[in-house]
């Protein structure tokens, strides 16, 4: 049985905010499992799909509790932007549109381009003097649902072509692999003090705490195509955790990659205005002299340039233009550890937990 917990907060203008959280107890003790998505109001692939997935958990089928929260930010997610600016001038949003070209402009010049705003949600949490809306959703939020949970799933959506997980701690690698995401790109393990408030590095503090952000899907819009993976990741997750029984389907390689150390990645830039085609597509393996794009001339059709990896890797990014311009850096080749492959059985979190 699911039980409902509901709590209505009040913005800056009094209006009443209601935030719901379902809990979903097994048959029998285990890890506490917690996935949360709708911090940023631009992101509804997971808030759609968690509604689906809790309908489809059997008490009966898996051990331990399971604390699902689909929309953590309700008015940011009613607007469809990052976060609800709450004491600003709400008419303004109006007035915005998205483009992938412009992904950091902020109608409120807020420091879209760096986050540093207390109106974003994912930089709050476990921090209790965090005042306004989105501190006092974070604080009910880590208190009943996310301090005490061995495991964190917090789902985002993202502008890449193919999902990524970011992890800032190696002991959390069995677990972001078991995912199936083709790419964990390891991030700072000890960053500033405003990216301390992300929800996947509070979560990993604790000797038996996990956490990790999947990026997957499209933002701004519903990419319902994608549920399904959304769904068996996280059905994945419960798996490795000994949650449930059966083996992990991992159905491509998956990889890890630095992000903390960019002189492991060839930058790749054109020099030329003209139509690219690509021969490698985002997370391929790449070694060293492979052809990677080519680019054409608009008018003429003849080839201006072409790139070649000058080291082994894979294809960790690739510039969104149809169109370049000279000095546009079109993709990029980093250095990776394949730590899984598909077809081979997957190493569940051993009884006990606590890997280094």
């Amino acid at each position: 049985m699911m039980e409902t917990q509901r709590r209505t907060f009040h913005d800056a203008n009094g209006r009443a905010i209601t935030v719901t959280a379902w809990t979903i107890r097994g048959a029998a003790p285990g890890p506490v499992m917690t996935v949360m998505a709708g911090q940023h109001g631009m992101e509804h692939s997971g808030p759609c799909l968690l509604p689906e997935f809790a309908q489809e958990m059997e008490p009966g089928n898996f051990r331990g509790t399971l604390h699902i929260i689909p929309c953590a930010n309700p008015p940011a997610l009613e607007i469809d932007y990052e976060f609800y600016p709450e004491h600003e001038d709400l008419s303004r949003i109006k007035d915005y549109y998205y483009s992938r070209f412009r992904h950091n402009y902020c109608p409120w010049n807020l420091g879209r381009d760096n986050t540093v705003t207390l109106y974003n949600m994912n930089r709050l949490w476990n921090r209790p003097d965090m005042p306004g809306l989105a501190g006092e959703i974070t604080r009910w939020l880590w208190s009943e649902f996310c301090g005490n949970a061995n495991l964190i799933i917090d789902l985002h959506c993202l502008q890449a072509r193919k999902p990524v997980v970011y992890n800032c701690f190696r002991k959390n690698l069995l677990f972001a692999a078991a995912l199936g995401v083709q790419r964990i790109a390891m991030c700072d393990p000890d960053p500033d003090e405003n990216a301390r408030g992300n929800l996947a590095w509070q979560g990993s503090l604790g000797r038996n705490s996990y956490a990790v952000c999947l990026e997957f899907s499209v933002q701004h819009a519903l990419g319902e195509h994608e549920y399904e993976f959304g769904k068996q990741a996280l059905r994945n997750a419960m798996c490795a955790a000994r949650m449930t029984g059966g083996e992990v389907k991992i159905a491509n390689p998956v990889w890890k990659t630095d992000f903390s150390t960019p002189e492991n990645t060839q930058t790749m830039k054109v020099s030329h205005t003209g139509h690219i085609r690509y021969f490698k597509d985002l997370y391929d393996e790449v070694h060293k002299g492979d052809r990677l794009f080519e680019l054409r001339d608009i008018q003429t059709l003849e080839v201006l340039e072409e790139g070649r990896a000058q080291r082994d890797g894979i294809m960790t990014g690739i510039a969104y233009q149809p169109v370049t311009a000279p000095g546009l850096a079109v993709c990029y080749v980093s250095e990776a550890e394949l730590l899984a492959e598909p077809g081979r059985k997957f190493t569940k979190m051993e009884e006990g937990w606590h890997l280094a």
